[in-house]
């Protein structure tokens, strides 16, 4: 495994090993980018029927995604038994190393994914690069637009709401923060965690609150010195452990599915709550295009979403409920313009270096 960079604290973790496909006939190289964009683009009554026919030739798919693994697992296993013709293979890792993962394989002409699930920031660096696909699906007309591509090469299947979270045998909840004010406390000094890579929450906020009040909030954030850790999963489990008392990029499924588990961890929404899109899209030189438009129908469905849900993921389906509803209801949220974002990521980027990740 790679080293995590200075002052980071990575995890990734793999379920498949993909050096090991690259001799396999049904992974070794992509479709052409024209049969991928036939496969994509057909609208006809017969559609499910050519995708179904089409799948069962491939027999397989490969899917990238920064879905927990207790979560994508079940997810793929419902695919397959709706699909038990084609077999999944997933790679999971953070947004980040997947998205890095898929530029290194296509500049190296490796066409191992068929579909990403994940950021529509990390996402968006793999289209900006050319190596998305845009995509017909029926699914997609029952989402808003703003959980739609304009371009058409992704929709969103989720969202991640980032909160404050606190390790509750540390922290008394009449402690807890309640603005995001209330976390320039020099109190919480030694104390506090970020996720290092969460660019889109400064972004998010400098866009809510106007530059003035953004760079006030975050140099003061920055002089109390928070720790910066790679994955939201490991940050979660690090305040449960006690190393961390309290972080404000926690994604709020996560510390509700360990709270339910019986950690000592609890989270509040600071409005504005910082939505994150996941999203999912399909490989300009996808392998197994039938399949991979199935999965993407399905994973777009009510069925999928329905599934996500109970997974305790929060749903991009206007018309399927978060479980519980309160993980996306009773609190003001914002999400993020990912091509504005993604245009103006040297400048986001730079202030959060020097703001926050720098002055440690």
């Amino acid at each position: 495994m790679l080293r995590a960079p200075s002052g980071y604290h990575r995890t990734t973790v793999t379920l498949f090993i993909l050096a090991a496909l690259v001799g396999r006939p049904d992974f070794a190289v992509g479709q052409t980018a024209d049969v991928v964009a036939t496969v994509a683009a057909y609208r006809g009554p017969d559609r499910t029927a050519r995708l179904e026919a089409g799948a069962r030739r491939e027999g397989a798919l490969m899917l990238y995604t920064s879905m927990d693994l207790q979560e994508s697992r079940p997810l793929v296993d419902g695919f397959m038994r709706k699909y038990p013709f084609v077999r999944v293979d997933l790679y999971r890792a953070t947004g980040e190393d997947v998205s890095q993962k898929i530029l290194t394989e296509y500049r190296g002409r490796r066409y191992l994914v068929d579909v990403f699930e994940g950021t529509g920031t990390d996402a968006a660096k793999v289209i900006n690069e050319g190596y998305g696909q845009r995509f017909y699906t029926p699914r997609a007309g029952g989402y808003p637009r703003q959980a739609r591509d304009a371009g058409g090469q992704w929709v969103a299947t989720r969202f991640n709401m980032l909160v404050l979270a606190w390790n509750t045998e540390v922290l008394a909840a009449a402690e807890v923060p309640v603005r995001y004010e209330d976390l320039l406390q020099t109190r919480w000094r030694g104390r506090m965690g970020i996720e290092a890579e969460d660019q889109i929450w400064l972004a998010v906020l400098f866009e809510y609150w106007g530059e003035p009040k953004a760079l006030d909030f975050f140099r003061r954030l920055g002089a109390l010195q928070p720790a910066p850790y790679r994955g939201h999963t490991l940050l979660a489990q690090l305040i449960v452990a006690g190393e961390i008392a309290l972080s404000p990029t926690i994604y709020n499924h996560r510390a509700e599915t360990l709270k339910r588990q019986g950690a000592p961890i609890d989270w509040r929404p600071l409005e504005p709550v910082v939505a994150i899109p996941n999203v999912v899209m399909l490989a300009r030189r996808s392998p197994h295009p039938h399949a991979a438009m199935l999965f993407i129908d399905y994973m777009l469905s009510p069925e999928g979403q329905a599934a996500l849900a109970a997974l305790g993921r929060i749903p991009a389906h206007p018309f399927v409920r978060a479980d519980p509803p309160y993980l996306s209801q009773g609190f003001v949220y914002r999400t993020v313009d990912l091509q504005a974002f993604l245009r103006n990521f040297a400048r986001y980027n730079s202030l959060w270096q020097e703001l926050l990740i720098g002055r440690r």
